[in-house]
């Protein structure tokens, strides 16, 4: 009972007139450098993805690979996903300590991942180095640790924003970030050093990643420890989402939002590049869409507070039916760049209302398990989606996005039907009192 008292007075971390306390008793020394801890795992794991979303397709192509195989190893991590992610993540909620698991994950992500830039000096010429096969080992086997990385992260963070009355926002901007900055930088060094130099910066991102891992600070286990002190039951993450009902078709409708980048996350860069935009330029466009992603962050607070977490998953749905259906018809670059501003729409405003969610409904030591759930049904969907982008590309090249319009289309009307309440944004007490 007390520890359900004190979840209900803990300051929403989507409220963004938080109630100033000033004596330094209140606010602990620490809570600076988790939040900062906390901002720096979101960069290093998103620039990774800034150089491997835009651009291993592209290493991919250079290796000599058709669309087919690009769109099997472009997915693999995402099967993966949906095979490991949530029996890592319930694994991972027994630690008291959530240091451990992010450490040993990004350890193990690292050293796998190395393997495809130390093939490479082999030759092009070796067997080992240029099979799809070996490719697609290395980057299984590395999926089962990256992929579990990103929902403790998120749950870190959550857990973060609890504590310290920051926004999640606020902290999960700088991974936004560092997505702008790896990939624009990624563009520059391919055109200059060439596709070879593409695992390199991937390899180099995930140092950075356990870098960030191995200087948590202390006070995060701390926090660990008392939740365990409070014998709280272990849960899987299934027993979150099945046990709310009626929730689970809101999260299908805002998944099949989330899954219709396949086409854009597998064949998006050779599309564009198919169309004559340069590296530096096509780096540029990945960068724009999330910089669409930091503004909504930043401003995630009074958004959802207006509209709801239900009204963010509506109004996504609507910009993402309009960015793909645009995309299928191979604008321009002048048409090109607002599209891809449609970006905050067509993925952020999905992950926020999802967050906010799970952010409001999780119970004691069960937030990574119910990260692990989220990551392991979007993963499914996303897989079974790129599966599909691969032949779809290549029977009808950019043509391929109008079937992510109807994606995005389903999800929207799943959601506009479904009645269910989707909590987000300051509680009615906290929003009285920010006024």
């Amino acid at each position: 009972g007390q520890n359900r008292v004190m979840a209900t007075n803990r300051p929403s971390i989507y409220n963004v007139r938080r109630r100033r306390m000033h004596s330094p008793a209140v606010i602990p020394p620490h809570h600076g450098h988790q939040r900062v801890t906390a901002a720096l795992l979101f960069a290093a794991y998103l620039a990774g993805f800034g150089v491997f979303i835009p651009f291993f397709p592209v290493w991919l192509d250079g290796q000599g690979l058709d669309a087919r195989w690009i769109a099997v190893l472009v997915a693999a991590p995402l099967l993966v996903r949906v095979l490991t992610t949530s029996l890592v993540a319930d694994a991972a909620e027994r630690f008291d300590d959530p240091r451990l698991p992010l450490r040993a994950l990004a350890l193990v992500a690292l050293l796998l991942f190395a393997l495809l830039p130390l093939l490479g000096l082999l030759g092009p010429d070796t067997r080992l180095a240029g099979s799809p096969w070996v490719i697609l080992l290395i980057v299984a086997l590395m999926a089962v640790a990256w992929n579990a990385l990103l929902p403790l992260c998120d749950a870190l963070g959550i857990e973060v924003a609890r504590t310290t009355g920051t926004a999640y926002g606020a902290m999960r901007v700088w991974g936004s970030i560092a997505f702008v900055l790896a990939s624009v930088g990624a563009g520059m060094v391919v055109e200059r050093a060439g596709t070879a130099s593409i695992p390199w910066m991937i390899t180099l991102a995930f140092a950075a990643m356990l870098a960030v891992c191995l200087a948590l600070p202390s006070s995060l286990a701390a926090r660990g420890q008392e939740a365990a002190g409070a014998s709280v039951k272990l849960r899987s993450g299934w027993v979150f989402f099945l046990r709310r009902k009626g929730a689970m078709s809101v999260f299908i409708g805002a998944w099949l939002m989330q899954a219709s980048h396949a086409v854009l996350y597998g064949f998006g860069s050779l599309s564009w590049s198919a169309q004559g935009f340069s590296e530096s330029t096509i780096g540029f466009l990945w960068s724009l869409g999330v910089v669409s992603e930091i503004i909504l962050f930043a401003l995630s607070g009074p958004i959802i507070a207006r509209i709801g977490a239900r009204g963010l998953l509506l109004l996504g749905g609507v910009g993402a039916t309009i960015r793909w259906v645009a995309f299928a018809f191979t604008p321009d670059l002048a048409i090109t760049i607002p599209l891809q501003v449609l970006h905050g729409f067509s993925f952020a405003m999905s992950h926020l209302a999802l967050i906010a969610y799970i952010a409001r409904r999780a119970r004691p030591r069960e937030l990574r398990a119910a990260q692990g759930v989220y990551g392991v049904v979007s993963g499914a969907l996303m897989a079974g989606a790129t599966l599909a982008a691969g032949p779809l590309y290549a029977s009808f090249g950019a043509g391929a996005y109008m079937v992510m319009g109807v994606m995005t289309a389903l999800g929207f009307a799943i959601i506009l039907v479904n009645s269910v309440r989707v909590p987000g944004g300051a509680s009615p007490k906290v929003s009285r009192v920010a006024g």
